[in-house]
């Protein structure tokens, strides 16, 4: 029997379920209980007048054990009624606890229906955290007042680093399906399916997903349009800060990544190590300290998942389904896609951090992030000329999130012209208050309070929220709930948001700015974003007529 601390178990009959289930009741899904697989669920009122919530819902059961690096295995079946009224376990993490993160595939549900029968649109949020970190029951993510708008949202938790993401040539062997690594991934397709089959109890339409997310979560979302196995269970994708969009990203031959991660791992423990071995390191084990340094956890994850995160196995994916710069890949797809306009602020720190005239020189012109095509050369220092120490630091910065913008933007307009697809571009400039604001700005993560309408008053550990905040939470979400809706973010009383224009490489797109959305055809900066245009095309090897078909 399932069991754990975040749900309350109220010994009803099982008469008493289905009574309770009768269609067309006019009674609140607060009030009733939800036959779902694994058992019968009942939600709670959340802070959103209407919303009912369901929280820390399993969809999958144990992943610790012998289950570790294997499909995850169905729901454990419960006893009675689980009241979800708290939020589940964190997966297995630095910070997590132990005896509960391997029960942590679980997902929280809000719903504004008063019955089974409403079938509204269903969202799939995806949280980031560099996929060695995070949850769904982040504060950023608590997704009522977005549910309030008419949609079904759904948050999910799926495996973290090693755990998620490791890839051994044993696995191959030992899965008859031939899938290798992938296990976070394989998790979001479990946790699709369970919406699939069960979302209509809670007032959703299970033909109508879109699925969604942020930094790695939008990686992620990325993932699932890239994998066969998740083709035909979503029909529309919203992707913020996903470094690099539709190009090549951070996707590894199996050969090549099971080789070099048994290498690591084989180096971390000073001897050849076997999946057995493995799986019988205790959960509370792996948080712990290794040779002297951070826990195991952390240097697994460091030396197997960073920058490889996922494995081209040939089922999970295949060497074409990983190329989205191919025709007809996205027909049928709704896509809302963009970047945050200082994406490195808030991942690299150092507030006061200063760099040199030679430092900068070298900075500027190294690539952050060896998975994205295109070098850079000496041209780039004519484009971002600093006037301190401290601003040389800020601005090798700020031309790392340049490029990758830029990379977005390239690949918005591939996806728009060679299919049929409907396209949506932000540029997300709104800068939330906060501590050191001036040197964070729009930082990565900044856009995850307004879109997904967490934004509140008062809160303690959120920001001192002021007039332009609270534009800015309606105007986003708004956006996001019409996408989700309709497959296009306009609406009532909101900016005029055009497409991606087809075959024009000044593609329009929403700058989000002070509280306001307003189209533009470029950055403040023209010619840095020809330069990032022309050294991605060249790194890619392709011209402006591939991209744009003329």
């Amino acid at each position: 029997m399932y069991s754990a601390r975040n749900f309350c178990v109220a010994a009803l009959t099982t008469a008493a379920i289905f009574f309770n289930l009768t269609a067309g009741s006019s009674a609140e899904l607060s009030q009733k209980t939800i036959k779902i697989e694994g058992g019968a669920v009942q939600g709670v009122p959340s802070d959103a007048s209407g919303v009912t919530q369901f929280l820390g819902i399993p969809y999958a059961g144990d992943v610790g054990g012998s289950n570790r690096w294997r499909s995850a295995p169905p729901v454990e079946p419960w006893e009675g009624v689980l009241v979800a009224k708290e939020m589940g376990p964190r997966m297995l993490q630095d910070g997590a606890n132990p005896s509960t993160a391997d029960k942590g595939l679980v997902l929280n549900i809000w719903t504004p229906a008063q019955s089974g029968e409403e079938k509204l649109p269903v969202y799939m949020l995806v949280h980031g955290g560099a996929n060695r970190s995070g949850s769904n029951s982040e504060d950023e993510l608590y997704a009522a007042e977005l549910a309030a708008k008419g949609l079904v949202v759904v948050s999910v938790n799926y495996r973290l680093g090693a755990l998620g993401f490791l890839a051994l040539p044993e696995m191959a062997k030992e899965n008859e399906h031939g899938t290798v690594g992938n296990f976070a991934i394989l998790d979001l397709i479990k946790a699709l399916n369970w919406i699939k089959s069960n979302i209509s109890g809670f007032g959703g339409d299970p033909d109508a997903i879109t699925i969604g997310g942020q930094s790695s979560g939008a990686e992620n979302v990325v993932a699932l349009i890239r994998s066969p196995l998740a083709k035909g269970l979503f029909k529309r994708a919203f992707i913020s800060s996903s470094f690099t969009g539709f190009l090549p990203g951070k996707n590894v031959a199996a050969e090549q990544k099971t080789k070099a991660n048994q290498e690591a791992v084989n180096r971390l423990f000073g001897k050849e190590m076997t999946l057995n071995d493995l799986r019988a390191i205790p959960a509370a084990a792996l948080l712990e300290p290794w040779n002297g340094r951070n826990s195991l956890y952390g240097q697994l994850a460091a030396s197997t998942v960073t920058r490889q995160f996922y494995t081209v196995d040939g089922k999970t994916f295949t060497d074409d389904s990983i190329d989205l710069l191919r025709p007809g890949v996205f027909d049928g797809l709704s896509i809302m896609i963009g970047q945050t306009a200082d994406e490195l602020t808030s991942l690299r720190g150092g507030t006061d951090k200063e760099l040199s005239e030679e430092e900068f020189r070298a900075a500027i012109q190294k690539p952050e992030y060896p998975y994205m095509v295109g070098g850079y050369d000496a041209r780039i220092l004519d484009l971002y000329q600093p006037q301190t120490p401290l601003d040389a630091y800020r601005l090798s910065l700020r031309a790392v999130a340049d490029r990758m913008f830029a990379y977005v933007k390239i690949g918005a307009e591939y996806v728009k012209t060679h299919n049929d697809a409907n396209v949506w571009l932000f540029y997300w400039d709104h800068v939330p208050p906060g501590n050191n604001e001036g040197f964070r700005r729009a930082y990565h993560a900044s856009d995850l309070y307004y879109f997904n309408a967490s934004l509140r008053v008062g809160k303690e550990d959120q920001p001192r929220w002021t007039d332009p905040d609270f534009s800015m939470k309606e105007l986003a979400s708004s956006y996001l709930a019409n996408f989700i809706k309709t497959g296009n973010p306009n609406g009532d009383g909101l900016p005029q948001w055009g497409e991606v224009v087809e075959g024009s490489g000044d593609s329009q797109f929403l700058r989000f700015h002070e509280g306001e959305g307003r189209m533009v055809t470029g950055t403040v900066y023209p010619s840095r974003d020809a330069y990032h245009r022309e050294m991605i095309l060249t790194g890619l090897n392709m011209t402006e007529h591939e991209i744009l078909g003329r």
